[in-house]
């Protein structure tokens, strides 16, 4: 008499002569519920049907779904799918009994597979730019030569002035060049000194071009040690005047602001040399009065003779009056 396997008790030997456990020994390797009238066995250990589909399951291969498939399962592109879910990948009607064409890993309805080999046809006929492999649309408007092969103009700047190039524009000396300066002979006008440049010596930066030792920081004249710079107004600045006038160059060590900056009195200040100028202390987060342009604490200002604080306040209500008529 053959035991269960669970129990290891005998089994009914006037019931199912193919059952291996108790009826109500069954139950499911994964959760543990008892298996009701629809389970599986795989490998010698019983699933439910939930667990099973779960682990052995097909599931779908949409981008957006991936979950197991109860029901009808549709096949296609090598793959499983919902019925709902294997669709044409250009207008979305469904498939699932319809006929279709495989497209780079797509499927395609008859009718879209016929419209995308007729703009295929179109575009073998047009030039293809040898830049990005694409075919060139509307080659009179966007097409250009250069070194010998066909090219979209608009991956290209002019070298002299930077500005976006269409088909008018000009091989000029191994370099692409605008109408304009195809005609000056590749010539210039240097921004800052405005007289010529060649193409041999230039640098072509915020909408111009320059002679390289023309190209320096606005205020201090100072080439830059490296390919960085800063703009205001259209003219390059080096870092530390850039800073002085966007307002960020510390109110104590005159030095561009690092780390935590604090503004107060109109100025920006390094976290750390914002302090009293009297005790030292510090007034992140603490209050303050100006006294001759310097932070000063609450405690330190108010044994300052009284005179000196009857002027700071006077100086801080005209302030305010003018402050607050927009003077």
């Amino acid at each position: 008499m053959q035991n269960c396997q669970v129990c290891n008790e005998p089994l009914d030997p006037a019931g199912d002569s193919t059952a291996t456990v108790h009826y109500e020994c069954a139950c499911c390797v994964c959760c543990l519920e008892p298996l009701g009238k629809e389970f599986y066995e795989v490998k010698g250990a019983f699933l439910c049907r939930e667990d099973y589909f779960l682990l052995h399951g097909q599931r779908c291969a949409h981008g957006s779904c991936g979950e197991v498939i109860h029901g009808k399962v549709i096949s296609g592109l090598g793959k499983t799918w919902h019925e709902s879910h294997f669709t044409c990948a250009s207008c979305g009607v469904q498939l699932a009994t319809a006929s279709f064409v495989a497209r780079h890993s797509h499927a395609f309805c008859i009718a879209c597979n016929t419209k995308m080999k007729s703009l295929a046809a179109k575009d073998s006929a047009k030039p293809e730019c040898a830049k990005c492999n694409r075919p060139i649309q509307d080659p009179a408007n966007e097409m250009t030569v250069f070194k010998n092969q066909t090219v979209h103009a608009s991956h290209f700047d002019c070298f002299v002035c930077g500005c976006a190039l269409d088909a008018k524009c000009k091989e000029l000396d191994g370099r692409l060049v605008c109408p304009t300066h195809a005609e000056s002979g590749g010539k210039g006008t240097c921004k800052k000194c405005a007289k010529t440049v060649r193409t041999e010596r230039n640098m072509v930066a915020l909408g111009g071009i320059y002679h390289l030792e023309c190209f320096v920081c606005t205020k201090c004249e100072t080439p830059f040690p490296t390919s960085s710079f800063w703009e205001i107004k259209g003219d390059p600045y080096c870092e530390v005047h850039y800073n002085q006038w966007m307002g960020s160059i510390c109110g104590h060590c005159n030095d561009v602001s690092t780390g935590r900056v604090v503004t107060a009195m109109g100025r920006k200040w390094c976290e750390d040399h914002f302090f009293c100028h009297t005790c030292f202390g510090s007034l992140v987060n603490s209050k303050f009065i100006s006294w001759d342009a310097k932070p000063v604490c609450k405690k330190c200002y108010d044994v300052l003779p009284r005179s000196v604080r009857q002027t700071v306040h006077r100086r801080e209500e005209a302030e305010k009056k003018r402050m607050k008529a927009g003077i």
